[in-house]
């Protein structure tokens, strides 16, 4: 019987690295409320996120033999959580407080099959210039920053803030592709 992973996600960045990865995939819509519980730590909660939505698209998809993706993303620096911007000043002040400075891209995944859940949270560090006020004026209109965490996407026009990374690109992007591989390894996702 084929096996089929389900990406329960309505991220194009998400799709767009599946399809990187070249592992087929259908898409359950299964929205779940992103809301932190009283301290609860930035990690248990990106973590709990892609639970909660890994769970949420697994109660959507009828059959067995069935593996549902979850996945958030968050962005931490000095102890504050950083989300997707609510509007444009949000958007200014996360990339004005990313200037020249590091923060840490938190990026969460599960997978559900069969009642079991299997979870990773990949850290990555990531390093920006400083940015002019002109130059968030210049990316803002792009639209680019409005839909993404830290109001920036690595493999867009922001890609020029960015000196270095320590870690996984592609978690900064959405999804950890490395991690992905291995829980789908592990939740026997390839085996016949």
């Amino acid at each position: 019987m084929k096996r089929r992973l389900y990406l329960s996600s309505s991220s194009p960045r998400r799709k767009e690295l599946l399809d990187q990865a070249g592992i087929p995939f259908d898409l359950v819509n299964a929205p779940v409320e992103e809301t932190g519980l009283p301290n609860e730590s930035p990690e248990s909660f990106v973590l709990r996120m892609a639970v909660e939505k890994a769970l949420s698209g697994f109660n959507k998809v009828p059959g067995k033999n069935v593996w549902v993706l979850g996945s958030d993303t968050i962005i931490l620096k000095d102890g504050k959580v950083f989300g997707k911007p609510k509007h444009k000043m949000d958007a200014y002040r996360m990339l004005m407080s990313f200037s020249g400075e590091e923060h840490t891209v938190m990026t969460s995944i599960a997978i559900v099959n069969d009642g079991a859940v299997y979870s990773d949270v990949c850290q990555t560090n990531v390093f920006f210039r400083p940015i002019s006020d002109s130059e968030f004026e210049q990316y803002w209109a792009t639209g680019e920053a409005e839909d993404k965490a830290g109001a920036y996407g690595i493999q867009g026009q922001a890609a020029k803030f960015i000196e270095k990374i320590e870690g996984s690109y592609s978690a900064v992007m959405g999804l950890p592709l490395y991690e992905l591989d291995k829980l789908l390894r592990e939740s026997n996702f390839y085996s016949e």
